[in-house]
């Protein structure tokens, strides 16, 4: 088993950091064994990720959104695609309600990695329950016709 390590100093970190990503896609010179999160989601739940040490910040990409009731569909959506093509990325955490906003596009999702998981809020876990409610119904509903 081998350990790759870069020994770096304060001068040499600036200048490389400038040349490492660019905005449009994942750059060759990321560590494509360093997997990392993607958070699209509220306020509340994208800080409280922050600040267990989730987020990453490079140049012009970041890997978390925070989304409120005024974020438009087209943002939410390219950034969603975004981490979704991103190399890196080995898990998406994305609220429920944007969830359910994204529903279209989380449905055409088949590739293995990145791992998409949908977070319950405490606002809308009600709502949450009854529909994993409802479906379990269903499912006993289907069996029982079998």
């Amino acid at each position: 088993m081998s350990i790759k390590l870069r020994k770096t100093s304060a001068m040499d970190t600036e200048e490389d950091d400038s040349d490492e990503e660019e905005a449009e896609g994942p750059d060759e010179n990321e560590d494509h064994n360093m997997i990392r999160f993607g958070v699209i989601a509220d306020e509340e739940i994208t800080i409280g990720l922050l600040l267990t040490g989730v987020g990453y910040c490079r140049d012009n990409f970041r890997n978390y959104l925070i989304v409120d009731r005024d974020t438009k569909l087209d943002e939410v959506e390219n950034f969603f695609y975004a981490l979704y093509r991103r190399p890196c990325i080995g898990l998406i955490l994305i609220d429920y309600l944007t969830a359910k906003r994204l529903h279209h596009v989380l449905d055409k999702c088949k590739k293995v990695l990145p791992v998409i998981v949908i977070l319950p809020t405490k606002g809308c876990i009600i709502s949450y329950m009854e529909e994993k409610e409802r479906q379990r119904r269903q499912r006993q509903r289907d069996l029982s016709y079998l």
